[in-house]
């Protein structure tokens, strides 16, 4: 695919897990508004996957912003069978699941081709399609977005003992692959100071400098409480409720939501019990939908829009117990000037005004308690919230360190926390 061809703009290349459009789940939000970013600035050559059959009608979409494009279909390759591929071969999983000679062959082409020197990758597992000899010289930049060997070591806490090795030998691998990665590209960058914080205890100190926050942003045009939505085709809403926004075939939301249900929710409805739960996000598993069975408790699956939902609800939860990085729902959901209540491990990495951060709590019974003081007092101002957001969390300000990463300014303290 092929867009038009700006004149006096430098190439580069961009490679990404998931196709960067739409913009509807966590890293896709992120990706999307980097090659945004990006395609203001140069001539963005993708390289990209497509894990979902539903992503394929917007492949054109991504015209708008690049010059040209490789996607590789991966909607039947089995995480699974990754991973006894991996254990074969000694390498991790998440790398092996995205090999492709495809995308390889493309990437070596368009870059000698069209003489790239910058190249930018999100995700440390497509670092193996530019970790070639020939392109040490060039500049590269790895966004990280969050430790993967320590989502890695978080999950192995809580997996049943069989499969729990298996997280733990990912973790261990990862751990290793991400510190040759430090010790060999320009700069990784994650998206919160205290993840990169995290990262540099664990690096040795000579390669600090290379360790960069670029934090998340988010679209408050889009989120924006003022605009009116169709709400014909959606849930009649008869009762005051809360909800919760995010992939439903992740595991760390699949977790999340399990928990509020088991041990939060039922104190909620012990108080009010005409209030529902909505559950929002696409390819929920059967654990999920099951909780469907349950009192007061709605699972949506996909949606086209979250944000009637945001608009609507009383206030919004992200009951985090495993998280990395920035939670875009939580920052959704304040610049739509809603209390969100939620986890610290929700909270991490998002600086909050002192009335959203009142909100955090890990018990289970007094956050039930929070819950049900708000419902009770149902239309709080909480338009600090998206004050807080604008002020904070705009795009361009997320990724203002991005451009001069690309021009290589390597000096040694790329990052100011």
């Amino acid at each position: 695919m092929s867009g038009i061809n700006p004149q006096n703009k430098e190439p580069l290349l961009f490679l990404c897990h998931r196709i960067p459009f739409p913009p509807n789940k966590g890293d896709k939000i992120t990706t999307f508004n980097l090659l945004k970013f990006l395609s203001k600035r140069y001539c963005v050559y993708l390289g990209t996957f497509v894990d979902d059959k539903f992503d394929y009608q917007y492949i054109s979409e991504l015209a708008k912003y690049c010059e040209s494009s490789c996607i590789i279909d991966i909607t039947n390759k089995n995480i699974l069978t990754s991973g006894l591929k991996a254990l074969l071969t000694g390498e991790t999983v998440t790398v092996k699941h995205f090999n492709s000679t495809k995308l390889q062959t493309w990437v070596d082409n368009i870059i000698k081709s069209k003489n790239v020197n910058k190249i930018f990758v999100y995700a440390s597992s497509l670092v193996p399609f530019i970790d070639n000899p020939l392109y040490k010289k060039k500049t590269r930049i790895i966004n990280m977005s969050d430790i993967d060997s320590d989502k890695w070591r978080q999950y192995a806490k809580v997996k049943p003992w069989f499969s729990k090795w298996i997280y733990s030998r990912e973790h261990i691998k990862l751990e290793k692959f991400e510190q040759e990665v430090l010790a060999d590209f320009d700069a990784l960058t994650f998206i919160t100071n205290e993840e990169s914080a995290l990262f540099r205890s664990m690096s040795p100190k000579k390669y600090h400098h290379k360790v960069v926050t670029l934090s998340n942003g988010v679209d408050t045009n889009y989120f924006n409480p003022n605009t009116i939505f169709d709400l014909t085709s959606l849930p009649e809403f008869k009762s005051s409720f809360i909800c919760f926004t995010g992939a439903m075939d992740y595991w760390a939301n699949i977790d999340a939501t399990l928990w509020f249900c088991k041990y939060v929710w039922p104190l909620v409805l012990k108080e009010n019990p005409d209030c529902v739960f909505y559950i929002i996000g696409g390819n929920p598993p059967k654990k999920v939908k099951k909780l469907a069975l349950q009192q007061g408790i709605v699972v949506t699956g996909r949606v086209p829009d979250v944000r009637p939902y945001l608009s609507k609800c009383i206030v919004a939860v992200a009951p985090m117990r495993i998280a990395r990085g920035i939670q875009n729902k939580v920052l959704e959901a304040m610049a739509m000037e809603k209390p969100v209540v939620m986890t610290s491990m929700g909270q991490e990495g998002i600086a909050m005004s002192e009335q959203q951060n009142k909100l955090v709590v890990d018990d289970p019974n007094k956050m039930a308690l929070l819950l049900n003081e708000l419902i009770k007092q149902n239309k709080l101002d909480y338009s600090a919230n998206r004050d807080w957001i604008i002020q904070q969390y705009s795009w361009e300000h997320a990724l203002q360190k991005l451009p001069s990463l690309l021009e290589g300014i390597k000096k040694q303290a790329h990052y100011s926390d």
